[in-house]
Formats: structure tokens, sequence, C-alpha cells
């Protein structure tokens, strides 16, 4: 293998020419893992997600990122609930679900800032060779649809109007994080499928996984029929309460995972 091979979180990856038992990992045409012995004979490894969640410079970001999700849920999860619907009434319900996806594209947001900082950016930057910036970017486009569809949601909207601001955004939304989820999850598992139930990082993109197929589900049985009524009601809330619960999971598994990371590759 030689050295300088590959694409790290600044561009190409410079591996020691005396480097041995070279390993480039990833799927394809992206590079989220790298391993090696330097000529001392020591292991090093650098690991896209990893390091970035674990880098010092973001590591409180990390923390942030995943209290936001931990709230933005939480607002996901109560609102299906009957008996809180049935306490704070139709609107605060409605409301509910926008506050908890504001908090989801703050977080999103914050997210992304942590993908291009990782490639020397500060707020904004166009890093398409890392993977964590197409899941970042797409499920922050996400994000935004939720908000509209959320915040459609509050006011009295009915026929073509309702469809196309409530529903249309909830399905490309529902889209957006399903294609999100599955790219974070090939990043962690650094292929397209895997299997490492004994890795947080794992665990964490495998039930962003799983919520957002819940997700979809939901804004399947959410579609609007032509008498206003919706598709299937306990498929809409159920797959909302559903994919809220393992955002939640995934959120507070987020919390500590700064504080998780191998010895960087140097480049």
């Amino acid at each position: 293998m030689t050295a300088g091979a590959g694409t790290g979180p600044r561009g190409p990856l410079h591996i020691p020419a005396d480097a041995t038992d070279v390993t480039l990992e990833g799927p394809r045409p992206f590079l989220t893992r790298v391993r090696y012995r330097d000529h001392d004979g020591r292991l090093v490894e650098w690991s896209a997600r990893l390091h970035r969640k674990a880098d010092p410079a973001s590591r409180g970001l990390t923390w942030r990122i995943g209290v936001l999700f931990v709230i933005g849920s939480t607002c996901f999860l109560l609102g299906p609930i009957p008996w809180y619907a049935d306490a704070v009434g139709p609107s605060a319900t409605a409301w509910t679900y926008f506050v908890g996806s504001v908090f989801f594209t703050t977080a999103a947001f914050l997210s992304y800032v942590q993908v291009v900082r990782q490639a020397g950016r500060r707020w904004f930057g166009w890093t398409p060779w890392l993977m964590g910036f197409w899941a970042a970017s797409i499920q922050f486009v996400g994000t935004l649809e939720f908000n509209v569809t959320t915040f459609a949601a509050t006011r009295d909207l009915v026929g073509q109007q309702a469809e196309r601001l409530v529903w249309r955004p909830d399905a490309f939304g529902s889209i957006c994080f399903l294609v999100a989820s599955a790219i974070a999850f090939a990043e962690a598992g650094h292929r397209w499928w895997s299997w490492r139930p004994g890795h947080r990082d794992w665990h964490i993109t495998a039930l962003n996984l799983w919520g957002s197929v819940w997700f979809g589900l939901s804004a399947v049985g959410a579609y609007l029929l032509p008498d206003g009524s919706l598709y299937d009601e306990a498929w809409a809330n159920g797959g909302t309460f559903l994919g809220a619960a393992c955002f939640l999971v995934a959120a507070i598994l987020m919390l500590p995972e700064g504080r998780e990371a191998p010895e960087p590759v140097s480049g």
C-alpha cells in the first residue's frame, strides 16, 4: 500500500512510507477508517466518526448535539400519546411537534458544523469526500422539511393546501432522514451493512436508522385521503412514537460519545 493513499478529514491522508499492515476501509468511494503500524510497531487508527465526535475542539459540541436531539425526540415522543393530547389539546400538541422540530434542526445544523470543522472549515463548507458531510447535510434538509410540516399543522389547513404544506414536507423529510441514517450507519460500520453490537457508534446509528424507518411508516399513515382523513391514524401516531423512542435512546447514547476515540492517523 503506498503512502498517501486515501482521503482523510482535511483532504489527502498521509500514511508514512514505512508503515506496515495498512488497512483502508469504507463504503466506496468513501474512506472511513485507516489502520497501520508505524516504524515502532505501534498500531495507529483513524476512524471518521469517532474522531469527529471526540475531537478535543468539538467534544462539547457532541454533547450539545445529543442534548438537543434528546429534547426534540421527547417532544415527538409526547405528541402521539393520547393522554398528552387530551391533556393539552390539539393546538398545544401541534406546537409540541413544531418545537421538537426546531430542536432537531438546531442539532442537525451543529452536526453539519462538526463535519465541516473536521475538514478545517468554521461554519460552512463543501466537503463531499467525507461521508459524514452527506449524512449531516441530508439530515439537515429533512429537519427543515419537518419545520414546514409541523408549523403548517398548527394552522387550520384543508384540502390541497394541507397536502402541499403538511403531508408532502413530512414525506420528503422522512425520506431525507432515511437516506441520511443509512449513510451514517454505513460510515460507522465502514461498509453499507455491518454487525458491530459491541460498539456504541453502531448502536447509535442503527437506532437512528430504525427511527427513520418508523418515521417513514408514520408518513405513509399520515397520507391525506380526499375526505381529509388520514390513511391510517394508528400508523401515523405509532410510527411517530416508535421513531421518536429510537431517536431518544440514540441521543442519550451519543452524550458520552465524545470521550471515545482511537489514536489518530497523522496527516
